[in-house]
């Protein structure tokens, strides 16, 4: 497309905006064959049917939850990761990882077997009685799918990890 043809100002302007996950899916590995679906919250219209942007984030022992972005704009090779999460009654250690995945999922049969491998375990975060927002820089080129695992950290006893909130897509703050 010649971008690089375009003249920019030296040194460059920083610029940032907010890209929210083209998908968020769960995956289940006391299930590890099951493809979860939204369609208890899919409505039928003239138009045919439609799936709400908001989507539901779960974490326990077994489930975990994927959130799928591409990289967007040429020319801004830094993203950063935010996980938002809302206040929680206890506190629970989850675990942050990147997955192997360089095209985009398809998550109409995404399940725990198909999930791609994990590549590096990002960073355990810990929400509480306040509203977290932890945050990560990568480096990241036009075009590029990033793929992220949160789940319950290895750390956390059995049975205490239990976590959910609806994460809608144009609020930058959950609930």
């Amino acid at each position: 497309m010649r971008f690089d043809d375009i003249a920019r100002t030296s040194p460059s302007i920083p610029r940032e905006f907010t890209n929210f996950p083209m998908s968020v899916s769960l995956v289940d590995r006391s299930a590890p064959s099951h493809v979860f679906n939204d369609y208890l919250a899919m409505r039928t219209t003239r138009a045919g049917t439609i799936s709400p942007n908001d989507r539901k984030v779960h974490v326990t022992q077994t489930v975990s939850t994927i959130f799928q972005f591409r990289a967007i704009d040429w020319g801004m090779e830094n993203c950063e990761l935010h996980v938002a999460i809302p206040p929680v009654d206890r506190p629970t250690t989850l675990a942050l990882y990147r997955l192997n995945a360089t095209v985009p999922l398809d998550i109409s049969t995404l399940s725990y077997n198909v999930r791609p491998p994990r590549i590096a375990k990002l960073n355990n975060i810990v929400p509480g009685q306040d509203s977290l927002d932890w945050h990560r820089k990568l480096s990241c080129a036009m075009d590029d799918v990033l793929v992220f695992e949160l789940a319950c950290s290895e750390d956390e006893p059995s049975g205490s990890c239990d976590i959910e909130w609806w994460q809608a897509r144009e609020e930058t703050a959950p609930g």
